[in-house]
């Protein structure tokens, strides 16, 4: 059962009552109104999970209650529904930040995936601001084990001055870890200095690291100073440490264990107090069978080992992540707050990512540009909705939302067999064509949808 608080404001009587006797046995508790001022006074007085409210309501518009519950800061998800009501009207109710707009008559199966889908998504975004509020950034947060020991295992290596080396796949949040590791330490007063050592030409990369004198080679024109001299009494990050070649790598090495560098060109010694923080996307272990990571200077930075996991070994993650970008890309492109359909969501997590968090938020940036006011299966990229491997289950996936994944893909395998043809798949499925009608309609399933 739900046990939400639902308020209906609608100014027919009949249609309160209907929707009411539809939710209760679903576990809503439901309220009903006819005057928006009464409503709005009851948003005032109790705790509600949920608004639905005709966008006709007499001599006052719901759009018009919705703005006045904006400006009393009540914070509650809002689907409008109308019988009557204009296009315009439709679309101004989305871009003022409602769930959802539902054209009457509906089904009651429409309206309570509706509600429930509302809610979801609710629940989901105020779970993001909790994350936001508590300083977790990106790829960091999540609720999925793996986070949680990440998290845990960063407070830990913080407060100490050990080396880590943070191992992971490209797009995983290996410089995040390292921010965090160094926002976090004693360290934090001063800038973290990073370095990524596969942009760096091999023959420039030891003056990039410890400087040069004038005159040290063609085009020194000036003393520069290099990254361990800008990272002393801080942080200094080496990311992509895997790609440095191997001479660069005796010269890191004599600096870690002397503390001391030497500018190109300079007889001069200086001491540094630096901590290193370093991370590579390959296996540096194979690296160093292959004759191209030096082992010395393998367990010199690995101290303190931190792994930062795959996006597909914590799929259950993935509805936190894709609505925390909603909400950054919303405001970083400055356009109007979008939602997206929550039975996008079992699709998105069948897909391997092999980009990781990057891959997931640049597709998310994609769907919102190219994207309505909501985000729909439909607009979900052919690499994810065409998947044609195993189904990959997440080991904290419920098993409704594996039932959901696995209802989807055999209506999609049905109907590619019998190229359309509703009867025949209802017959193969022992269904009524009305209840396989409701499946295709609740996940958005096209006959004629291209399921190649």
């Amino acid at each position: 059962m739900n046990n939400k608080n639902i308020i209906i404001v609608d100014d027919e009587v009949n249609i309160c009552r209907s929707m009411k006797a539809c939710l209760t046995p679903e576990g809503y508790t439901v309220v009903s109104f006819t005057e928006p001022s009464s409503a709005l006074k009851s948003m005032h007085d109790e705790l509600y999970d949920a608004a639905i409210i005709d966008i006709r309501l007499g001599k006052q518009s719901g759009i018009k209650l919705f703005e006045q519950m904006c400006n009393d800061k009540i914070n509650i998800p809002v689907i409008f529904i109308s019988g009557n009501a204009s296009l315009d009207e439709a679309v101004q109710s989305l871009k003022l930040g409602a769930y959802d707009f539902l054209e009457k008559p509906f089904s009651a199966d429409k309206l309570i995936n509706t509600l429930k889908n509302c809610i979801e998504f609710y629940h989901l975004r105020s779970r993001v601001k909790v994350l936001e509020g508590s300083q977790q950034h990106d790829m960091l947060f999540g609720d999925h084990k793996l986070m949680k020991i990440l998290r845990n295992d960063i407070c830990k290596v913080a407060q100490s001055e050990a080396a880590v080396l943070i191992a992971g796949e490209s797009g995983t949040g290996k410089e995040l870890i390292a921010h965090s590791i160094h926002q976090q330490s004693h360290r934090s007063k001063n800038l973290l200095v990073k370095v990524n050592c596969s942009a760096i030409p091999e023959n420039l990369i030891d003056s990039a690291l410890f400087g040069h004198v004038k005159g040290a080679f063609t085009g020194a024109e000036q003393h520069k100073k290099g990254f361990f001299e800008m990272a002393d009494k801080s942080t200094l990050f080496l990311d992509e440490i895997g790609d440095m070649p191997m001479s660069s790598q005796a010269s890191l090495l004599r600096v870690l264990e002397s503390k001391e560098i030497q500018k190109v060109g300079s007889e001069k010694v200086t001491k540094v107090d630096v901590r290193i923080l370093a991370a590579s996307h390959k296996d540096l272990k194979e690296q160093i069978k292959l004759g191209l990571f030096r082992e010395d200077l393998y367990y010199r930075i690995n101290v303190i080992p931190i792994v930062s996991p795959a996006l597909r070994d914590r799929r259950s993650d993935i509805p936190l992540l894709v609505n925390y970008f909603i909400n950054l890309l919303c405001k970083r492109n400055g356009v109007a707050q979008k939602s997206i359909d929550t039975n996008c969501y079992p699709i998105m997590c069948q897909y391997d990512w092999p980009g990781n968090v990057r891959e997931l938020l640049n597709i998310v940036e994609r769907m919102l540009i190219m994207g309505d006011q909501k985000i729909t299966l439909s607009d979900l990229p052919d690499e994810i909705t065409n998947k044609k491997n195993n189904v990959y289950i997440d080991d904290e996936v419920s098993l409704k939302e594996f039932r959901i994944m696995m209802e989807r893909e055999l209506l999609i395998k049905k109907l590619k067999f019998f190229n359309g043809n509703i009867t025949q798949v209802a017959k193969s499925l022992a269904v009524d064509r009305s209840y396989l009608h409701k499946k295709l309609n609740q996940y958005e399933i096209k006959r004629n949808h291209n399921f190649d």
